[in-house]
């Protein structure tokens, strides 16, 4: 039965919170360890007391099995101890319950009537203050607040009680398990796991915020780290989870998912940035030697057509022969010149403009965009050139994975998100069977 939510006029909240119909669920699960237990440990005593043992480890596994079981009988009286104390203590629960509910109940029905017996002196009160005529003669009125003062008086009571009830079970529960048998380090590790209720809301902050900020990065790339990040922090968180029994399995395998595919995609678009520039550079050298070489053969027009006027002239003379020793070292200044210049004018030519069209097509990554289209802009100027031919079809086999990255990835994150929002539980029973501590042994 569900709680009071409202405790007015003698509470702010619930004084004797619980539920004993949980707690009575949970005594019937750990009915069912402790018998599980108790079977075990019948069985494995019988196997070590057993005739039919024989071999060079006989004895060994004889004493194992033993002391497995005295752990297994140890086990069990923790449960069967416990649970004893918490059935007696959602009977106890109950109880204060009714009667915390009782004082409630008697507390609103006296508030009413104060409240009505008020007004209605009020509407009436002809101003006289003899002491005759005052809301102090009216019986109703009085008792009403003797009544209120009395379920306060009980309420205290009955919360005073269950304070010192919930201790005294709380001490025996602890008095219960501590015997012989100790915890080991991991199982404190796990309690801890289980009790830090922060780990889970850091999950889920850092979660949707990995899936804001996947979205901003469509558009302003540079942020595409923090979403990585982000995603990390919520697979770490998981992953402690899920090796301690307090999380599922699944989770993490989404979130491995979901870094795959970031991690892909990071690296696809550090590809095309590399591609892009060994294709300038490239690019950069072709234009270079395509400028020299033009260069250099209007420069050999103009020394065979000077040497045949020398030779019209009747020859060459020394000084000539200077004069076109200079003009060639010349020439071919102006020919390294030309074709430096040409590549200087690749190298630092300005980014590619691109279409709306083009930016949709890269998930509006600006950057993307531009430098798949300045790869293909180099491949077209020089057709001939393999290298600049292989990096086009690279980058176009990066700018796939960095669509499909992202799409599955989004894909992902909504699927999920969208299965643990829906109101059917099938996909949260199906988490739920994947959660499992490490070295779990039932």
């Amino acid at each position: 039965m569900a709680r009071p939510t409202d405790w007015h006029p003698l509470r702010e909240s619930d004084p004797v919170p619980g539920d004993p119909v949980e707690i009575r669920e949970q005594v019937k699960h750990m009915k069912k360890i402790a018998e599980y237990l108790r079977t075990q440990a019948e069985a494995l005593t019988a196997m070590a007391d057993a005739d039919n043992l024989k071999g060079k480890y006989a004895d060994e596994l004889a004493e194992n099995a033993r002391g497995l079981g005295r752990k297994l009988d140890l086990t069990e009286d923790r449960y069967r101890e416990v649970k004893g104390h918490l059935s007696n203590w959602a009977d106890e629960l109950e109880d204060f319950q009714r009667k915390a509910d009782k004082a409630l109940g008697d507390a609103q029905e006296a508030q009413r009537t104060i409240e009505s017996r008020s007004k209605n002196d009020d509407q009436s009160s002809d101003g006289k203050k003899d002491g005759k005529d005052g809301a102090d003669d009216d019986p109703v009125l009085k008792q009403a607040k003797e009544d209120l003062e009395e379920a306060r008086k009980r309420l205290n009571s009955t919360e005073g009680n269950y304070q010192e009830r919930s201790g005294h079970f709380a001490s025996k529960i602890r008095s219960s398990i501590d015997d012989d048998m100790k915890d080991s380090w991991w199982n404190d590790v796990k309690g801890w796991v289980a009790d830090a209720d922060w780990l889970g809301d850091i999950a889920d902050w850092a979660s949707w915020a990995a899936t804001a900020v996947g979205v901003v990065a469509m558009f302003f790339p540079a942020v595409g780290v923090l979403a990585l990040a982000l995603t990390a922090v919520v697979a770490a968180i998981h992953i402690t989870q899920a090796v301690t029994g307090n999380g599922s399995w699944f989770d993490v395998l989404m979130d491995l998912g979901a870094l795959k595919l970031a991690r892909n995609g990071m690296k696809a678009a550090k590809a095309i940035k590399a591609l892009q520039q060994n294709s300038r550079k490239t690019a950069a050298g072709l234009a270079k030697e395509k400028s020299s070489t033009q260069a250099a053969q209007a420069n050999a027009g103009a020394r065979k057509t000077a040497a045949r006027k020398e030779r019209r002239r009747g020859g060459t003379s020394r000084k000539a022969r200077e004069r076109a020793r200079a003009k060639r070292l010349r020439l071919e200044g102006e020919n390294r010149a030309a074709g430096k210049r040409s590549a200087d004018e690749v190298r630092n030519s300005e980014m590619p403009q691109i279409t709306a069209k083009e930016k949709v097509s890269s998930l509006g990554d600006e950057n993307l965009a531009k430098q798949t289209k300045d790869i293909n802009k180099w491949r077209d100027t020089y057709p001939d050139s393999a290298e600049l031919a292989s990096n086009a079809r690279q980058a176009q086999r990066h700018a796939d994975v960095v669509r499909g990255s992202w799409a599955a990835s989004t894909a992902l994150d909504v699927a999920d998100k969208g299965a643990d929002s829906a109101t059917d539980d099938g996909y949260s029973r199906m988490k739920d069977r994947m959660t499992a501590p490490v070295g779990s042994q039932w």
